[in-house]
């Protein structure tokens, strides 16, 4: 027998009334609604740009099952396709429409006395309203189809997938501890389900608020648990990669160096096969300043070329200021390992970050904040100047500093007032110009409190006070 096509079918009109009898409407609005069914699958596999015909297709089997619903006095039956309209409305980014059409259907079951069937739809309003940004509207929906789900004893509800989307709509919400109940039993029923990258994700999430809530021990705990584990075969591998990169960053956040470097290094092995150059290039930066952090310096020194060889083959957008900030900090890292005796490796590494910016500039790359990263620079290279008492030097590349955060405009005047305070310390301490120190402070103070940034204006306050007292004793 062949397999009807849904368009050849096309729309139903009052043609199809049927004639009465027991039971004969809601098996003519039965079929109406296979029709809907259909069409919404056509439209949905287009969505969200579904062509004209195929849109004409779909409303008029909505269209149809509404009417006939009404008719036949059967309001209960117009659910479902409000649910199909809610559903393309939202592929096609009108959160706004999905939300209205899901309340209408929600009202519809109220007046019908049919409340058993409102969890779904509850679940759903709450996923549309955190597309929305209302994650507190979106917990109350989730809640409800929670709550609805277990008195009704739905059986084949989402249970794990709807405690995940109220974990996220509680962190949105700002109900961290909220969101970390809600995660973690979202986790533990994907356990129960073998849905094991489902669960994996919860965790992930998990981790993320933990750390956020100012428990960056126990969100590494829970990334510890996934990666100790053979985990290999059950979650997806670029999954785990994001695992144990967090799992690196958070180890790094509680200055356990040498766990955080391995875990680099593991990860590098990792995306080393990966034809996503830019991770590549992103973790192997990372792992080259997690091995100097832990005192693996011909590991970092190989981590760190290859990182620079890796952009310089590459130029990936994006990638510039990643390996200008690497660059950067491993000057500072050489500085505090070797002293005034790493000055010159130092200078050279800063060298290369200037060489990579502008190289970024001559290719007018969107990506690259230059006026950020030439100040960075600049500071870096007069904080080791200084290190290294070369203090005219130190000065002078401090200024260089100052100018280039002035580019910044208002985003630059937070880190201008940072050089303003350390070229104000090499005057007075390296220089023995603590009047002239005084004076930049007290131009500086004045600037802060204009550009409204109190707590650097008190910061350079407490200095300036620091200073006038050494200057009277």
């Amino acid at each position: 027998m062949d397999t009807p096509d849904p368009k050849a079918a096309g729309p139903a009109t009052t043609d199809d009334t049927p004639p009465t009898g027991e039971n004969v409407p809601e098996k003519y609005l039965t079929v109406l609604h296979c029709r809907a069914f259909a069409a919404h699958a056509e439209a949905a596999a287009e969505a969200p740009d579904v062509s004209a015909p195929t849109r004409a297709r779909f409303d008029a089997a909505m269209d149809a099952v509404l009417s006939e619903a009404a008719r036949f006095g059967m309001p209960h039956l117009a659910v479902g396709v409000r649910r199909y309209t809610a559903d393309l409305a939202s592929r096609a980014g009108r959160a706004d429409d999905a939300a209205t059409e899901l309340r209408t259907a929600l009202e519809l079951l109220e007046t019908s006395g049919r409340p058993w069937r409102a969890p779904r739809l509850e679940a759903q309003l709450g996923q549309i309203l955190l597309q929305q940004d209302k994650p507190e509207e979106a917990t109350a929906a989730l809640r409800q189809a929670l709550a609805g789900a277990a008195r009704f004893d739905d059986t084949t509800f989402p249970v794990a997938f709807t405690y995940l989307l109220l974990g996220h709509a509680s962190s949105h919400a700002g109900d961290l501890p909220g969101a970390v109940r809600h995660l973690s039993e979202a986790a533990a029923r994907f356990d129960r389900e073998s849905d094991h990258n489902a669960a994996a994700e919860a965790r992930l999430q998990l981790a993320d608020v933990l750390g956020r809530s100012g428990q960056p021990a126990d969100a590494v705990a829970v990334l510890e648990s996934l990666v100790l584990v053979d985990a290999s075969a059950t979650v997806d591998e670029r999954l785990l990669a994001q695992i144990r990169l967090n799992l690196a960053r958070g180890l790094r956040e509680l200055e356990e160096h040498q766990a955080s470097a391995e875990q680099f290094v593991q990860l590098a092995e990792t995306v080393a096969a990966w034809e996503d150059r830019t991770t590549y290039t992103l973790v192997t930066a990372e792992s080259a300043i997690a091995l100097a952090r832990a005192d693996r310096w011909d590991a970092a020194r190989a981590a760190y070329e290859r990182a620079l060889l890796a952009h310089r083959d590459t130029r990936l957008p994006g990638q510039a200021g990643l390996i200008c900030e690497m660059a950067r900090e491993f000057a500072a890292l050489t500085m505090a390992a070797e002293g005034p005796e790493g000055i010159e490796t130092a200078l050279a590494r800063l060298a290369e970050a200037d060489e990579i910016r502008g190289a970024a500039a001559a290719e007018d790359a969107e990506d690259l904040v230059h006026w950020y990263e030439a100040g960075a620079t600049a500071y870096q290279r007069a904080r080791a100047l200084a290190a290294a008492e070369r203090f005219p030097e130190a000065l002078a590349e401090m200024e260089r500093a100052i100018t280039a955060y002035e580019d910044g405009g208002e985003q630059g005047e937070t880190p201008r007032a940072e050089a303003t305070r350390v070229a104000a310390l090499i005057e007075a301490n390296g220089l023995n110009s603590r009047q002239a120190a005084i004076s930049r402070l007290d131009t500086a103070i004045t600037r802060c409190e204009k550009a409204g940034i109190q707590h650097a204006a008190q910061i350079l306050s407490a200095l300036r006070t620091d200073l006038a007292t050494q200057r009277e004793g």
